[in-house]
């Protein structure tokens, strides 16, 4: 383990030379203020000190000098493979204040009260400076319209929106089902997108229930059914959803609740595809509260995507405080957005998410 301590001005400076010294593997192990006790008014601290680390095993060996691997960079095509950063990472990129970390990003002067507002609004900085990254190239001239158009204007390319629920002559009955975390809203979200295919779409529509453990589950999908006089049923293992399946052949959708289960849960994905196999081609939409953080987000993601899920959607805009993170999101798994809920109505709370709805929420 090759240890080093560096001393400068700021962190902002200090990081600079660790990196370029050590590559962006170093680990920090401790960072101190150094005070000038020359000045007898006792001024602020005038230096900082960080200690790294490097093993020397995480670097390369080329012609006989130690090489640093290169670090990673965030591009949109990758961010579907994209974890969430190290913790160690993390810490150092945190210590810089907001401004030193934007211009660690490239963002300009000019472009400095944007980028507060969206971080503040929970979208990712990286992400902003990406994106501040492909528009223009006006520089100074631009002013704040201007440039927050611009910066509309790409996120509208950015951000993917695949519509709702429809349906197609060559495949009937489409299987849709919903999953996500315990709390979500899968039940009341499935009633209102049952609501919207049959009175907006005029389609023959069928609901399942999954959720046979749940109290009250059933039944509250049953109301919403005869409300909307259509048959809903349940189903506890793949013969019964089969038969379900069989007796709703003539329907143009088969709306499918699923369970919430702990994001840590990880089996359950399994025992759904149990369920599942056999029934053909499925689309399949996470539901997600858009009150749980992103890390949240995530690890729901990776409980659900042996599933093959295709769609995000999200409830609860009405409890929302920003909606950053719903992007992030969306364009770290390339998941396209489908619906937004917003109140416990059904069927009014639901609107088919579009990108200049998501980019308005961004900006509050």
């Amino acid at each position: 383990m090759q240890i080093k301590k560096y001393i400068a001005s700021n962190y902002s400076e200090a990081l600079a030379s660790i990196k370029q010294e050590m590559g962006s593997d170093a680990l920090i192990l401790t960072t101190r203020s150094i005070r000038d006790h020359s000045k007898w008014n006792g001024g602020g601290a005038s230096k900082v000190e960080i200690t790294a680390a490097i093993d020397p095993a995480t670097s390369t060996i080329e012609n006989g000098t130690k090489v640093m691997e290169p670090e990673t960079i965030l591009d949109f095509p990758s961010l579907n493979n994209a974890e969430i950063e190290p913790d160690i990472k993390s810490l150092m990129y945190s210590l810089l204040s907001q401004t030193e970390r934007a211009q660690s990003l490239g963002i300009k002067n000019h472009q400095l009260d944007l980028f507060s507002q969206l971080t503040k609004n929970g979208l990712n900085e990286k992400i902003i400076a990406k994106i501040f990254s492909k528009i223009t190239l006006s520089g100074e001239g631009d002013n704040a319209v201007s440039l927050k158009e611009k910066f509309i204007k790409t996120m509208n390319r950015v951000i993917v929106c695949k519509g709702g629920v429809e349906t197609s002559k060559d495949s009937l009955p489409k299987k849709v089902v919903l999953v996500g975390p315990t709390g979500a809203g899968k039940t009341t979200t499935i009633s209102k997108i049952a609501a919207d295919l049959i009175y907006r779409q005029k389609k023959k529509v069928a609901l399942v229930s999954l959720d046979t453990f749940r109290v009250g589950g059933i039944e509250q999908l049953k109301i919403y059914g005869d409300i909307m006089g259509v048959p809903v049923e349940t189903a506890q293992d793949r013969s019964g959803l089969k038969e379900c399946m069989t007796r709703h052949s003539d329907k143009d959708v088969v709306l499918i609740d699923t369970m919430g289960r702990c994001h840590r849960d990880h089996n359950y994905s399994a025992q759904l595809s149990k369920v599942f196999e056999g029934l053909g081609e499925m689309e399949t939409h996470l539901v997600l509260s858009v009150v749980s953080n992103e890390k949240q987000f995530m690890e729901s993601y990776k409980q659900f995507s042996p599933l093959g899920v295709n769609r995000v959607l999200f409830t609860k805009i009405d409890e929302g405080l920003n909606f950053g993170s719903m992007v992030n999101f969306s364009l770290r798994t390339r998941l396209p957005f489908s619906y937004l809920t917003t109140g416990q109505r059904v069927p009014e709370d639901i609107e088919i998410a579009v990108q200049d709805k998501v980019i308005r929420l961004i900006f509050n």
